[in-house]
């Protein structure tokens, strides 16, 4: 079977891709895809597809001649150090939250392998970011996650947008920070450096405010010489360097501690779109 070639391909957020192929209308996505196109699911598809959303899987709608033909089941595998990754975060205190354009069932079932109880499910891009409103509402500055077509507007609403090193190339422009290539597991690690940095930062800005309060006073009062005052000024320098050269002493990331796959076959990737993590907590904060 020669396979058909597809023109105006458009996407369309939160839902799908449309476009056309032969001179017929064609479109892939979800049930509310073709509901907004106006094209009826035969009575046997919609049986099908609600037996699949049931046990879980994620459901494409696919349709050409302004009707649905076929149904897509999806069935998504997390990562293998995803559970390790999001038990690391919850140790250094933070909250998890799994935000998803997926259903609900397909939603709850990725979150119980890794680990996470708070669960969003059935979101478009724009309700993605006013669930990361009220996350920043309620804990303070967010971190997002993701990889997705779809995640690019949140990655960059966020506080601090991570992309994974697979993410699409839209993902990847609007996030702050790209992990490598099968580098989720470095993510606890990240914290680590970031809270170390700027703890680093305010101990530096504490002893130069410090120091030259002291050293006004003394000045104001004649107790300061000048020459003297250049001495300490350059040792009050050199400790903000050596200070900051502490963090060279920072342990490298440890893959060992994460699980590795040890089967034949790797891990599927999750689908565009099927979900970003939401990192919540007075320890994440833009810097």
């Amino acid at each position: 079977m020669t396979p058909l070639v597809t023109r105006d391909v458009r996407t369309v957020p939160g839902r799908g891709v449309r476009g056309s192929a032969e001179g017929r209308p064609v479109a892939a996505g979800n049930g509310r895809l073709m509901n907004d196109l106006g094209w009826p699911l035969p009575p046997s598809l919609t049986e099908r597809a609600r037996s699949l959303e049931a046990s879980g899987c994620s459901v494409v709608y696919v349709g050409w001649g302004e009707q649905v033909h076929a149904v897509l089941s999806l069935d998504d595998s997390p990562l293998p150090e995803a559970h390790a990754a999001i038990a690391a975060l919850r140790e250094r205190g933070l909250d998890a939250t799994l935000l998803t354009g997926d259903l609900a069932q397909a939603a709850e079932r990725i979150a119980a392998l890794v680990g996470i109880k708070d669960v969003q499910a059935g979101l478009s891009p724009e309700a993605k970011r006013l669930a990361l409103d009220r996350l920043r509402h309620d804990h303070g500055s967010v971190a997002m996650v993701g990889d997705g077509l779809n995640d690019g507007p949140v990655l960059a609403a966020a506080d601090v947008g991570i992309a994974v090193g697979s993410a699409t190339d839209l993902a990847r422009e609007t996030a702050a920070l790209v992990l490598p290539a099968d580098g989720l597991w470095m993510l606890p690690w990240i914290i680590d450096v970031a809270r170390a940095v700027r703890r680093t930062i305010l101990t530096n800005l504490m002893w130069a405010f410090g120091y030259n309060l002291v050293a006004l006073t003394f000045a104001t009062f004649g107790l300061l010489q000048p020459i003297l005052a250049a001495a300490v000024m350059a040792g009050s320098s050199i400790l903000v360097v050596v200070n900051s050269l502490r963090l060279e002493r920072l342990p490298d990331p440890v893959p060992a501690l994460i699980p590795e796959q040890r089967s034949g076959t790797k891990s599927q990737r999750t689908h565009d779109g099927a979900g970003i993590s939401a990192m919540a907590g007075p320890a994440v904060e833009r810097s």
